[in-house]
């Protein structure tokens, strides 16, 4: 019998083997018709049980995540959707919260290959389907075969053109609209906010917390022209905040009191609000306990994640200015001294994402994520000349080796400090290895338990 290691192996150089050897390209990777055809040669998979989608620029996987979470604990089977994993691709097919085994995913991959050449033979001019078409199709398969009752999926990259757009969602989920992947999705947030509305369709809630009105009167206008009913933050969707650390949430003409919330942060009460928003469109009978346990025990690794004490280490992958903002403002108020360790991906805004980091630290080490695939790392020098140019009595030390950067932040750290290592959701995956081994979590998969219903995404 193959080890859980060597199908992992298989699985993955599988999927490797579909990633082009040239960088990403908006005009080859964007497009419909591979992920279409595939899916219909699978029998449509995605279609046979309803879904919930969920896009937007920042808090869209912990809206996703929460909102699976709710309606685990309302009783229902969930399927949940995201990208990128941190560490072992098994993280984006969850079923109530519990990462699909290896042996799953390597069954199901098999089938498909051949309908992978079909595809890229049927459809010379698009090539074969990509390496993320192919894990969203996944997902569905597995979603399918595991008969859910319902599946959340978070949207990839931008909307209108994304794979994950075949889906007949029930709930669209707007999450936030702001500058990221500019090169791609457009310069200003109005074009931004067109992408991201595309995955509006007819006869579905619609639910947004992007309140700037350049992006929100575009979202406002594509659901009117659908037809559909639009809850919006601050209207039929709100929140307060109490003096016991609990959160009462209002949801169109429904209270949701004395919320806990699982997840770190004060950013994730307002993507705790979304999720409470898009689980209630779903079911109109949700009930108080299933938003009360869903939130309270639900975690998502690399967001605000501790990962250990004295000192404690956070670990959070804000890659964008409107991240580093809300990841920052939550470190606001701490009196320990604080080591950040960055890293980020070539083509981010890295200057203005440092801004709302850099106030916040008192030392600095800058690093590099090691990954195969379609992105390259902003290289440690760059990095460090940037935060010489922005705060120029700043202490600065390059180490490129993510592992070297943690222990070197572990040997001068008191035990009352604080490490905060963020920039990149793939340096948190490089990282979070030092304290949580790809070999383990493979290892746990494939477990009896694997596919067993939990809300506690822990081990993400």
């Amino acid at each position: 019998m193959i080890s859980p290691i060597k199908q992992y192996e298989i699985l993955n150089q599988h999927l490797v083997d579909l990633i082009p050897k040239f960088k990403f390209s908006a005009a080859i990777n964007l497009k419909l018709e591979r992920i279409e055809r595939l899916l219909a040669l699978l029998d449509n998979p995605h279609r046979k049980y309803p879904t919930i989608h969920i896009g937007g620029t920042s808090g869209k996987g912990s809206t996703a995540t929460m909102t699976a979470a709710i309606l685990t604990a309302a009783g229902y089977k969930t399927g949940l959707h995201t990208s990128p994993h941190l560490q072992i691709l098994n993280e984006r097919h969850r079923i109530d919260g519990t990462i699909a085994p290896t042996s799953d995913l390597l069954r199901l991959l098999e089938e498909m290959l051949p309908l992978i050449e079909q595809v890229g033979q049927e459809l010379p001019d698009f090539g074969k389907p990509s390496y993320f078409e192919v894990q969203f199709a996944l997902s569905c398969c597995c979603f399918a075969e595991q008969k859910v009752d319902v599946a959340v999926v978070e949207v990839g990259l931008g909307g209108s053109l994304d794979s994950t757009n075949v889906l007949p969602a029930r709930v669209a989920v707007v999450t936030s609209v702001g500058l990221d992947h500019t090169e791609i999705l457009g310069d200003t947030l109005a074009e931004i906010a067109q992408n991201k509305a595309g995955i509006i369709k007819p006869n579905q809630t619609v639910i947004t917390g992007a309140t700037e009105p350049e992006a929100y009167d575009v979202i406002a206008r594509r659901a009117r022209r659908m037809e559909n009913p639009l809850w919006t933050l601050g209207a039929e969707i709100d929140f307060e905040e109490t003096s016991d650390d609990s959160v009462n949430f209002y949801v169109n003409g429904r209270t949701y009191f004395g919320i806990e919330m699982g997840m770190v942060g004060s950013f994730q009460v307002l993507n705790g609000a979304l999720a409470v928003a898009a689980a209630q469109a779903f079911d109109a009978e949700l009930s108080e306990h299933a938003v009360l346990e869903g939130l309270r025990n639900v975690r998502f690794a690399g967001r605000m994640e501790v990962v250990q004490t004295a000192p404690t280490v956070i670990l959070d992958g804000a890659h964008n200015p409107d991240k580093m903002r809300a990841a920052a403002e939550s470190l606001a108020y701490t009196s320990s001294r604080v080591i950040g360790i960055i890293g980020m991906k070539l083509g981010k805004d890295v200057r203005e994402t440092l801004i709302y980091a850099l106030p916040h630290l008192d030392e600095v080490i800058v690093t590099e994520f090691k990954l195969q695939g379609l992105w390259e790392a902003v290289s440690a020098e760059t990095l460090a000349a940037t935060v010489q140019e922005l705060t120029p009595n700043l202490p600065v030390t390059i180490e490129p080796d993510v592992t070297a950067a943690i222990k070197h932040a572990l040997a001068i750290a008191n035990p009352a400090d604080m490490i905060w290592l963020t920039g990149s959701l793939y340096l948190v995956g490089n990282a979070r290895q030092y304290w949580y081994p790809n070999e383990q979590l493979i290892t746990e998969a494939e477990l009896p338990t694997a596919f067993t219903a939990t809300v506690d995404n822990s081990q993400g």
